[in-house]
């Protein structure tokens, strides 16, 4: 099909565009080859222009092909992430099986004291009514001890400093640089 017959409706498929710009670059690349050599600079710098046009038009055609190849997913790939998936599913499922039967098994072994644990908690919830509820979660209790005097005391023992006591370290002054001031 010649690109005539084809109507403003009808589109090239990517593949018919890249086959047909492969052809016109083949054919192209055929017509620099049968003609004479360039005698002159503006002969050299026409052949140049022109095959610098071919190559860039089968390096557009190659990244093409390329992209479309890379884009195509790789079964055995595939498959191999699947397997990794479905194992780390299996061993997530496994430990969560475990840890459920540790559970059950903690529980059953406590029996008892399990329960007395479970009806005081209940007990202890329903014994408060939701406004001291909230009034607990907004304000928490704080407990201040004041530790001053210990660690004063833990210093005296063994013999420290107190920071406002102690002697700042002297910092030297660094040497002046350039030229020696003149006085005058």
């Amino acid at each position: 099909m010649s690109l005539d017959d084809l109507t403003s409706q009808q589109h090239l498929s990517p593949e018919e565009r890249r086959k047909l710009l492969r052809a016109f670059a083949d054919r192209m690349l055929l017509k620099v080859t049968a003609m004479d050599d360039p005698e002159d600079l503006p002969g050299v710098e026409k052949a140049m222009r022109v095959a610098a046009v071919i190559e860039r038009v089968y390096s557009r055609c190659d990244r093409a092909e390329r992209q479309i190849r890379d884009k195509a997913p790789d079964p055995n790939k595939l498959e191999a992430e699947r397997a990794i998936h479905e194992t780390a599913a299996i061993k997530a499922r496994v430990s969560l099986a475990n840890t459920l039967k540790w559970g059950d098994e903690r529980r059953r072994d406590l029996g008892q004291w399990w329960e007395a644990a479970q009806n005081i908690t209940n007990t202890a919830t329903q014994a408060q009514p939701p406004a001291a509820q909230t009034a607990k979660a907004s304000a928490p209790e704080v407990f201040y001890t004041d530790l001053t005097d210990d660690i004063e005391a833990a210093c005296a023992e063994l013999a420290l400093k107190k920071r406002a006591t102690a002697q700042p370290t002297q910092i030297p002054i660094p040497p002046l640089r350039g030229p020696p001031l003149q006085s005058g």
